[in-house]
């Protein structure tokens, strides 16, 4: 779902499945109302990506086979451009699209290198989660699921613990605690697909020493119910890692750990967030190694990256729904880290020079024509 939402433009066409609620009246003049099946066709004109939608079949907790992530739906939304003996041409409609069902898409101005690339990524299997992780606070808990594009948060922990205090006030934190561990273990086992064998790793993360002792419990838990696949992935899988703050942003610090990154070095989002973190490091050491624009169009943007690529560069396009991804949008969401320093009033001052040179040779052709 979220390749096709990366492939789907304004101004595409897209077919696809959809429900019409279809009014027939009678010769006496009643009104029948019920839902057919139909094949609509739309010209896009806002695409929605839904990253967590769960589909009626499924209950709340469950997971969808796929990679343990949990399923995503696209709702495409545009006038209808095909003749349907339902629908009227023109007519407004939104395209609900799940997984597993046909979806068929044509591109006007047809498919630039950009889209073939995202197409043929799309196709290649295993595409679940590959990273796990429990960003922990005291009291608090996100439960994160990281693919090769995006980052889901299924799950949310969060409720008050009583503060330690002397005697009796000790027993009542101690209490809390336990509540909360228990909780962590339970969406542990819900939200977490542990027995999946695409999940590299499953990081626990927090300030102090919360990882360790949600660790220990889980662990506890694990022994204590005979829970073999459980204690298996717990040895094999889990990375405690210390971050600033108990937060989702987090993750952008937990992928550069060297604990994490040294496991997850072919990984795509952890590629990002190294990346991310040397153009921030040179922007601190170097800022004329380190500049960001903001190109105006998508083919703009196609024929930056099939420049780059052309002269041997590497091109990293980072996932919005990642935090790497996001913290590069604040940086207009272009940035790179060049070989030699520029000067950028220098540049500037050059295309200045070339602007004004164009100008001034396009009025001596129309002085000449004139």
């Amino acid at each position: 779902m979220w390749h096709l939402y990366n492939l789907i433009s304004e101004g595409d066409s897209v077919r696809a499945t959809a429900l019409r609620r279809v009014q027939n009246i009678s010769s006496t003049g009643s009104t029948e109302s019920h839902r057919v099946r139909t094949n609509l066709t739309i010209q896009v004109s806002k695409v929605e990506f839904s990253p967590s939608a769960m589909s009626s079949q499924e209950g709340a907790g469950d997971q969808s086979s796929a990679g343990g992530m949990p399923a995503s739906s696209l709702h495409i939304s545009g006038p209808v451009i095909s003749e349907n003996q339902y629908v009227r041409m023109g007519a407004y409609h939104t395209l609900d699209i799940e997984p597993n069902r046909d979806v068929r898409i044509e591109k006007l101005e047809g498919w630039d290198s950009v889209a073939r690339s995202r197409v043929e990524e799309a196709i290649v299997p295993g595409r679940g989660a590959e990273v796990a992780a429990v960003v922990c606070g005291e009291g608090t808990a996100a439960f994160c699921l990281l693919s090769q594009h995006m980052t889901i948060v299924p799950h949310r922990i969060s409720m008050s613990i009583p503060r330690k205090a002397a005697a009796a006030g000790t027993s009542q934190h101690e209490k809390g605690l336990g509540k909360f561990y228990a909780q962590i273990y339970e969406s542990f086992l819900r939200h977490i697909p542990y027995t999946n064998p695409s999940l590299r790793a499953i990081v626990v993360a927090s300030p102090g020493w919360i990882r360790d002792a949600v660790f220990d419990y889980i662990s506890a838990e694990a022994l204590k119910r005979g829970d073999k696949p459980l204690q298996k992935a717990l040895k094999e899988k889990v990375l405690k890692v210390h971050i600033n703050s108990p937060h989702v942003h987090s993750l952008v610090e937990v992928l550069k750990s060297p604990e994490v990154s040294h496991q997850l070095k072919e990984a795509k989002f952890a590629k990002e967030g190294i990346a991310l973190d040397r153009f921030f490091k040179m922007l601190g050491s170097d800022e004329n190694r380190a500049c960001s624009s903001d190109p105006s169009t998508r083919k703009k943007y196609v024929a930056m990256v099939e420049a780059v690529q052309g002269k041997g560069g590497e091109v990293i396009m980072f996932s919005s729904m990642h935090e790497s991804g996001q913290q590069l949008n604040q940086l207009t969401g272009v940035a790179a880290i060049l070989t030699f320093p520029l000067d950028v009033e220098v540049v500037e001052a050059e295309e200045r020079e070339e602007e004004e040179e164009r100008k001034r040779r396009e009025q001596a052709e129309a002085d000449a024509e004139s």
